[in-house]
């Protein structure tokens, strides 16, 4: 898997020069059974389970239900600083909340859209994050991952994006909404990804280890 993990960041260098891109633009996730996956800035939003993120701010580190919400990002496939943006602006971070129109919870899910994702109790915390990563994720593919969109549908509902031709609703609740949900999350995902050079020197470590393994009993030079 390694010597496979060399050939396809040296590939990547390669088209890098002669192609003239951003090197910033490209991560690699590595994944069990020799599993690898490159992918650029462009769709660093996530679109699947896997994909790799800005490294949020630290500060996230520290909110509650900050382990429960890294997971239920991953499992979902959507960018933790994006969750964490959602929450601030829904409940901030309050598990009990219930709004007028009885939604519920962290991310402020209602319970028919809970049941379409399996959820039965959507006051408890991990079952709602489930469902409202889940629902962001759907949003994000209903509307070719653009962002303002996938928040204002989960404000408004799909249909309202929809039926606006896919532009956000000229609701007064949801045109506020989607500035405040983007300013939190542009303010929490500000640490860049590794540069390419970056991936270039792991791969070097790598391959140095993977040679160690290969020969475990070579005896030391003196």
């Amino acid at each position: 898997m390694k010597a496979r993990l060399a050939i396809v960041v040296g590939m990547l260098a390669t088209a890098n020069s002669a192609l003239a891109l951003d090197s910033s633009a490209y991560r690699l996730q590595l994944g069990g059974g020799g599993n690898y996956r490159l992918q650029t800035e462009s769709t660093a939003i996530g679109v699947r389970p896997g994909r790799l993120f800005n490294k949020p701010s630290p500060t996230l580190a520290a909110k509650p239900y900050a382990d429960e919400i890294a997971s239920a990002a991953h499992e979902a496939g959507v960018d933790p600083a994006l969750v964490h943006a959602v929450i601030q602006v829904e409940s901030a971070y309050r598990a009990d909340a219930v709004s007028a129109k009885g939604a519920l919870g962290l991310m402020q899910v209602m319970p028919d859209t809970a049941r379409r994702f399996g959820v039965q109790d959507a006051s408890e915390p991990k079952a709602n994050l489930k469902a409202g990563t889940r629902y962001l994720r759907v949003l994000l593919d209903l509307f070719d991952q653009r962002i303002e969109l996938a928040l204002a549908a989960y404000n408004a509902g799909e249909g309202a994006v929809l039926r606006y031709a896919g532009n956000i609703p000229p609701y007064p609740e949801t045109q506020r909404y989607v500035p405040a949900v983007m300013g939190k999350f542009n303010e929490w995902r500000t640490i860049p990804a590794p540069k390419k050079a970056d991936y270039l020197a792991g791969t070097r470590l790598q391959k140095a280890e993977a040679r160690n393994e290969a020969l475990p009993n070579r005896p030391q030079k003196l």
